[in-house]
């Protein structure tokens, strides 16, 4: 009789095999995988189904700047549409899914390795403003407190107030405008306790220690 969960078992196989040799660490027992970097997680989560065994893969960004007590990682930002990467991929057999899973690893560590550019702080400031033109169109809602949260780290406060005042004026929220949030100090101190909380948790015992936030 086959295992009922040999679906899970071979996605947490292969991401052993191609994500955990990067520094990627589990969530628990659960289908994430993390890669720290230092003001940000990747977060790789393989999303099963309610109907099918098998999993979707969604890829993106939890910026840790946005300090709440919260256990939950979201999506803050993708390269893709709701974060989702390609279609459900359904177990039929072991030797399909181990297939298909291992195509879908592949894809994860390409963004792992990509997003992890963005440690690079001014790197990350060119690129994502770089980026949020071309997908936004002259729009700030979408993105527009990341991007203005990394200016500031880069004491790039012409442009923070930019994009911080025009996400606000966008969606008509101009009177919850606080431009003390502008500030490196403040995002440091938020990224610092936003870890701090994740490394209390039992299931983030593998979480890295970060020289420039968790001192």
């Amino acid at each position: 009789m086959e295992d009922k969960n040999i679906h899970s078992k071979i996605i947490k196989q292969v991401c052993k095999e191609i994500l955990i040799p990067l520094g990627v660490f589990q969530k628990g027992s659960s289908r994430l995988y993390l890669d720290d970097n230092g003001y940000f997680f990747t977060v790789v989560e393989f999303q099963p189904s309610s109907w099918n065994c098998g999993t979707y893969l969604n890829i993106g960004l939890t910026f840790l700047w946005d300090y709440n007590q919260s256990d939950v990682l979201y999506f803050t930002f993708s390269r893709q549409p709701a974060a989702r990467y390609g279609k459900f991929v359904e177990y039929k057999n072991e030797s399909q899914f181990r297939k298909e899973i291992t195509d879908l690893a592949n894809i994860a560590k390409e963004e792992i390795l990509f997003y992890r550019k963005l440690r690079d702080i001014e790197f990350a400031k060119n690129w994502i403003i770089a980026y949020t033109k071309k997908i936004n169109e002259g729009k700030y809602a979408r993105f527009g407190l990341d991007v203005a949260n990394i200016c500031t780290l880069n004491n790039d406060m012409k442009s923070a107030k930019f994009y911080y005042e025009n996400y606000h004026r966008e969606l008509n929220t101009e009177e919850q405008m606080d431009c003390k949030k502008l500030s490196r100090e403040y995002l440091n101190s938020n990224i610092k306790a936003t870890r701090k909380m994740w490394n209390s948790k039992p299931s983030m015992k593998k979480m890295p220690v970060s020289v420039m936030y968790d001192s």
